[in-house]
C-alpha cells in the first residue's frame, strides 16, 4: 500500500502543479521518474489522468475526480498526523 501511497502523492502534486517538472523539483525528484510513476499509476487504474501538452498538463475528467478523492485522504492523513506530531512540552 506505501509505493500506491507514494504514487498518489506524485499524482496529486502533478496535478496542483500542472507540470510534471514543476512536481519533480517540488518533490525532490527527477522529471522521468515522475514521468515514470503517472504511467504506472495510469497503467494499474487503467485510465489516462492527465492530458499533456506542451505547456504541461491538465486533468482529464476522470483524473479531477480520482484528484478529487485522494487529496482529501492525503489531506486528512496530514491532519491526523498534526495530531501525533505536537510539541512536547
Amino acid at each position: 500500500m506505501s509505493v500506491k501511497l507514494d504514487l498518489y502523492n506524485i499524482f496529486c502534486e502533478v496535478a496542483k502543479q500542472q507540470s510534471f517538472s514543476r512536481a519533480a523539483k517540488r518533490l525532490y525528484m527527477t522529471q522521468p521518474a515522475i514521468s515514470q510513476a503517472i504511467m504506472n499509476l495510469e497503467k494499474e487504474l487503467d485510465i489516462r489522468l492527465f492530458t499533456r501538452t506542451s505547456k504541461g498538463v491538465t486533468l482529464t475528467n476522470e483524473g479531477e475526480l480520482l484528484f478529487e478523492h485522494v487529496n482529501s485522504a492525503i489531506n486528512l492523513i496530514h491532519v491526523g498526523e498534526k495530531n501525533f506530531l505536537k510539541p512536547k512540552v
